[in-house]
């Protein structure tokens, strides 16, 4: 017998959650073809895994790499994780379907987080040619966002959604569940998806349930409203006939932490009586979005222009002040909940100088408000500035990573690629998302055994996903491998120095290909757009 790949004496944790256990397995092609305690016979290319893990390359359940697969179409600092399926489109943002009268508002509405959008399609049938056409290094699970949606059928306005308005999206997600998404995403923080209320979301999800879409939510509020906006996205599932993904489960805002184990009941309730709802978690403490999410969404009706009017206008600003700043020191939002200005730092912004600083730093540089220098940056930079703001309990995190029934979501943005030096201060989840989880929670605080830390990025999210071939280490399923010393795993990236690789994952194998291969990356262009 003669095979394309044979990995030998590692220690297989399969991803199904079972023990570890010695095994060898071979690879013909893109297929697993046998796994054994022992295989012998020749192989194309052998790799000696002694002292370490074999497990199912990593299913990242919640990513933006979609805005920039364009732009670096080898996702290393994502492959170098050991991830191989990302899902995309998430929190309501997609690049496609679009109206070509829409390219500008879309890149305005993107651009935001770092995205520069070509845009060079107008269906989603379209977009995920154009993708293809890249050879990202990943495989690619795309859901189309309702932000997406909503421009394309209603443009940017703070309404609700007309009859017309409805069978326009309706039509438009259908063809996009045709093309091969797997259903559809809300961020409800965000203008547009933040003008639809819960009649409309319910027609949606209703019109992919015989298709057996998924509704994946950015949930309404994260802070004050946690509660009430769980149970809208359950009802939404339940009334919708869809099954519910409640992306990255958190409380925002000192005041609202405690109140995550409701929270997490909500789920467990909603589950005990039969709905198909989980959701995902990323392992750290701070989010990460643009920093014009601070400015409510009444401003944003229209799309970035208008916002920038507004941001121009001094009643405009007042006004937004009187709604958000809390006793003079804090800013009050939906998803952040109440957050100090020595919170919230700079991430990408063209001035690089500011990249790493918090808002507090830079009034102070300025000699003015913190208030005044948020609204006066996003007009400088024309809303292009990502943020970072810690709004959350790092007790809550693990608290929330531990839940049966949350898996991992990285909940990155950008895409980095090769050693060169790089500015910007991106969220560390970008390089060490699912090394953290080993090394960190796995390892070193023992918050969970390692196999069910893989569980929960490999079997469990193929599982959430229908996806038959994949998320497990198994005779005839896609050859996607992550190869990693369990002693040593470690992310390496960290809020003030962010661009690093993580170390102890020397091979990462995708359908087949040995992209990492002791720890440098070859880039092949071996992933796949997934279908449902």
């Amino acid at each position: 017998m003669a095979w394309s790949l044979l990995v030998r004496h590692g220690s297989l944790i399969d991803g199904t959650g079972a023990p570890a256990r010695p095994a060898d397995v071979a690879v013909e092609g893109d297929r697993i073809v046998a796994v054994a305690p022992r295989l012998d016979g020749a192989a194309t290319r052998t790799i000696d895994a002694r002292g370490h893990v074999v497990a199912p390359g990593f299913i990242d359940m919640h990513s933006h790499s979609d805005l920039f697969y364009f732009g670096c179409p080898s996702a290393e600092s994502k492959v170098r994780q050991g991830v191989t399926t990302e899902v995309v489109g998430m929190c309501s943002f997609s690049q496609a379907p679009l109206r070509a009268d829409q390219r500008e508002i879309v890149q305005g509405w993107a651009g935001g987080i770092g995205a520069s959008l070509d845009l060079r399609w107008e269906t989603f049938a379209q977009y995920l040619d154009a993708l293809r056409a890249i050879r990202p290094s990943v495989n690619v699970a795309q859901f189309v966002g309702h932000g997406a949606l909503r421009i394309a059928a209603l443009g940017f306005d703070a309404r609700p959604a007309g009859a017309d308005d409805l069978k326009a999206m309706q039509r438009l997600l259908g063809e996009a569940m045709d093309a091969g998404a797997f259903g559809f995403s809300t961020g409800l923080v965000y203008a547009p998806s933040a003008y639809s209320d819960t009649r409309e979301l319910i027609a949606l999800a209703k019109a992919i349930a015989p298709r057996g879409g998924y509704y994946f939510s950015h949930i309404r509020g994260e802070s004050s409203m946690l509660l009430d906006s769980i149970n809208e996205a359950i009802r939404i599932g339940e009334e919708g006939g869809v099954g519910v993904q409640v992306s990255h489960v958190k409380a925002s805002g000192r005041e609202n932490w405690p109140k995550i184990d409701a929270a997490l009941r909500l789920l467990e309730t909603a589950r005990a009586r039969g709905v198909d709802v989980s959701g995902d978690v990323y392992p750290y403490n701070a989010g990460s979005t643009k920093l014009d999410n601070m400015i409510p969404a009444w401003a944003h009706d229209g799309g970035t222009a208008r916002l920038l009017e507004r941001l121009a206008d001094r009643a405009t600003r007042r006004r937004i002040v009187e709604e958000c700043l809390i006793d003079g020191e804090r800013w009050g939002t939906l998803s952040q909940g109440g957050i100090g200005f020595d919170q919230v730092f700079i991430a990408t912004c063209r001035r690089h100088e500011l990249e790493g600083l918090s808002l507090a730093q830079i009034a102070r540089q300025s000699s003015l408000a913190p208030a005044e220098t948020l609204m006066n940056l996003l007009l400088e930079q024309k809303c292009t500035v990502g943020m970072v703001s810690f709004s959350q309990s790092i007790e809550n995190v693990a608290k929330v990573l531990a839940h049966p029934a949350l898996m991992i979501g990285s909940d990155s943005i950008p895409l980095y690629e090769g050693d060169a030096a790089r500015s910007g201060k991106p969220h560390p989840r970008t390089y060490g998302t699912f090394p953290r989880v080993l090394g960190e929670y796995a390892r070193e605080q023992k918050l969970f055994p390692l196999e069910t830390a893989v569980h929960k990025m490999t079997g469990m999210c193929a599982a959430r996903l229908r996806l038959r071939d994949r998320g497990l280490v198994r005779e005839g399923y896609a050859a996607d491998l992550a190869i990693f010393d369990p002693r040593t795993v470690k992310d390496e990236s960290t809020f003030a120095d962010p661009h690093r690789y993580p170390t102890g994952i020397p091979y990462v194998v995708v359908n087949g290909a040995v992209v990492v291969d002791g720890g440098r990356m070859t880039p092949l262009g071996t992933g796949r757009v997934l279908t449902p």
